[in-house]
């Protein structure tokens, strides 16, 4: 089948994937994800940069056609035959390019050995549990529009939690998963190279300090780590006292935070109540 791009009716032209492997992103944590998985297999792939601003991953052709939750990233591999598979969700990108690219398993382990479940296992923390309580603690302690202590104290000290979950398990394993890196690792990496804009001191965890800069260094991460732009959320660049980089992040959170909310109004409701309610909350004697 000969590739057509009348399947992408409506997608605007220079948003309309490109034979190969396409990669779906923006400037926010998880699509760095699919670069580095992708850099580290050596896969050619073209890289769309939407604009959030401008409203792009909720517009009607992105969330037809590429990620139907209307978030990042999404892939869509347009194979030589002109057939193609869209991906979307960063677990289930991640595990597609090993799964398409990775026969060699220099990024993964066999399906269905100990290790691939030790494998999944890593990434499913990743997904449900470090990856959230990250974005909910840099959400709240650095983007909330007004303070919310409870909600401030309640994910940080989850994150807390989970850096000590991870500190454990490195402290006897080179990586994650095993004696390999895999893309349990290039998940979980991310985030600890965003430690610091999440309220969270990687040095308390010299483990995984370790770890994360001996990945660093590895010229995959480097070169997947300036797609699309240099990481902008790296303890680097985020401690920057020079007055050019406070402002940048100064200029972040005054319009990101607004942004997030205003956002938030189109689903907002009432609390469905249930019996029991106000029982938990402290009182005065």
């Amino acid at each position: 089948m000969a590739y057509s791009s009348q399947k992408w009716a409506g997608v605007p032209p220079e948003r309309v994937p490109k034979p190969g492997l396409n990669i779906y992103g923006c400037l926010a944590v998880n699509p760095y994800k699919l670069t580095i998985a992708a850099e580290e297999l050596g896969i050619t792939y073209n890289y769309i940069n939407l604009d959030i601003a401008a409203g792009e991953t909720r517009a009607d052709w992105y969330v037809s056609h590429m990620n139907p939750n209307g978030r990042m990233p999404a892939i869509v591999h347009v194979k030589e035959d002109g057939t193609s598979v869209t991906v979307f969700e960063s677990a289930a990108c991640l595990l597609y390019l090993v799964n398409e690219f990775d026969k060699e398993h220099k990024l993964s382990y066999p399906i269905g050995t100990p290790e691939y479940w030790s494998q999944l296992s890593w990434l499913s923390w990743q997904v449900a549990g470090l990856g959230p309580m990250m974005g909910q603690s840099a959400h709240f302690n650095r983007y909330a529009t007004e303070p919310v202590p409870y909600a401030s104290k309640r994910f940080l000290s989850e994150c807390g939690r989970l850096h000590h979950v991870l500190e454990k398990r490195l402290s006897t394993s080179e990586y994650v998963a095993g004696d390999r890196l895999t893309v349990a690792d290039v998940a979980i990496f991310i985030f600890t190279h965003s430690t610091q804009w999440c309220g969270i001191d990687i040095n308390k965890y010299p483990h995984e300090k370790a770890w994360h800069d001996k990945l660093e260094k590895r010229p995959g991460f480097q070169r997947a780590l300036q797609v699309p732009v240099p990481y902008p959320f790296s303890d680097e660049k985020v401690s920057d006292s020079n007055p050019e980089a406070v402002e940048k992040y100064s200029m972040m959170r005054k319009y990101g935070g607004p942004a997030i909310e205003a956002a938030l109004e189109q689903w907002a409701g009432d609390i469905l109540p249930v019996p029991s309610d106000y029982a938990n909350h402290k009182v005065d004697e």
